[in-house]
C-alpha cells in the first residue's frame, strides 16, 4: 500500500500542469486530487494550507483544473486519472465533449520539430507514417501528444475489470478478430491502429477506460504485440501467429499465453 500512495504521489507530481510549477501549488494540486474522484466535483479540504489555497486560481489556469468556483472543483480531463477516489455510481455521468474540442497536451511545432530530431530514424518514419497518413487524417495535436508526451500506467478500477468481465463473454472470438483487423489496418495504412482505432473498427464502443483494458488483455495473452510506448504499433502476437494470422515477412512464432 504504501508503495501505491507513494507511486500515485509520484504521478501527480510529475503531471504536465504542476510539473515546473512552486511547491505549494504541488502540495495543492495533491490535495485536490486525494479529495476527488475522475467523475466528481470535489471540495476543497478545509484544512487546505494558506499557501495552497491561494496556489488554487494558478491549477485552473494551468488546466489542472477544470472549473473552480468557490469551494468546488473538477479535475482536468487530462489528469483525472490522477483523482484519489474511485468512482461511485452516484457520481455523475462524464459529460461528452463537444467534437472538435479534444483535450491533447499541447505539443508546439518547435517541439515536435524537436522530438523528431532526439528520435531513431526508424521511430521517426513511423512517426511521421502516422502523421502523414492521408487514410487516417489525424490533426497534427493528436498525432505529436502521442509521441511526444509520457504517458503513465495506472492499474485499473474494479468496476472496469467487472465490465470487462462480462464483455468478454460475449466476444469470445475478440483475440483472433482483433490481430485479423490489424493485419487489413497495416495493409491500408501503413502503420499499425491505435487502442481507439482498434476498438473503434471492431465496433467495440465502451468507457474509454474499458477500452484500454481490452486492448491491454489483448496484449497480455499475445493475441497482439505492441513496440510501447510508441503508438500506433499494434500487431499480431504470438498466439495470433500461432494460429496464423501474421503480417506480410513476419515470422511465426510459438503461442504463449499470460
Amino acid at each position: 500500500m504504501r508503495s501505491r500512495v507513494s507511486g500515485w504521489t509520484t504521478r501527480t507530481l510529475a503531471a504536465k500542469p504542476v510539473k515546473k510549477t512552486t511547491p505549494a501549488t504541488r502540495l495543492a494540486a495533491l490535495f485536490l486530487a486525494a479529495y476527488s474522484s475522475s467523475r466528481l466535483h470535489g471540495t476543497v479540504p478545509d484544512d487546505l494550507p494558506d499557501a495552497c489555497r491561494a496556489a488554487l486560481p494558478d491549477l485552473r489556469s494551468k488546466n489542472f483544473l477544470a472549473d473552480l468556483s468557490a469551494d468546488r472543483y473538477r479535475l482536468d480531463p487530462g489528469v483525472r486519472h490522477l483523482a484519489g477516489l474511485l468512482p461511485n455510481p452516484a457520481d455523475p455521468d462524464e459529460p461528452v465533449a463537444p467534437r472538435g474540442t479534444p483535450n491533447w497536451p499541447q505539443i508546439s511545432l518547435a517541439e515536435w520539430a524537436q522530438w523528431k530530431d532526439k528520435a531513431s530514424q526508424a521511430l521517426r518514419r513511423h512517426a511521421e507514417a502516422v502523421e502523414t497518413c492521408a487514410v487516417c487524417a489525424l490533426p497534427f495535436d493528436q498525432v505529436a501528444a502521442a509521441f511526444a508526451s509520457t504517458r503513465c500506467l495506472v492499474p485499473a478500477p474494479r468496476y472496469v475489470r467487472e465490465a470487462y468481465g462480462s464483455w468478454k463473454e460475449q466476444h469470445p472470438d475478440r483475440g483472433p478478430l482483433a490481430a485479423q483487423f490489424t493485419v487489413a489496418f497495416r495493409a491500408e495504412h501503413g502503420h499499425g491502429p491505435s487502442f481507439n482505432q482498434l476498438c473503434s473498427g471492431m465496433g467495440w464502443n465502451r468507457p474509454r477506460t474499458l477500452r484500454t483494458f481490452i486492448v491491454h488483455r489483448l496484449l497480455v495473452n499475445e493475441w497482439l504485440t505492441d513496440t510501447a510506448p510508441v503508438p500506433w504499433t499494434l500487431r499480431p502476437g504470438k498466439t495470433a501467429q500461432a494460429h496464423g494470422i501474421v503480417l506480410p515477412g513476419q515470422i511465426l512464432q510459438t503461442s504463449r499465453r499470460a
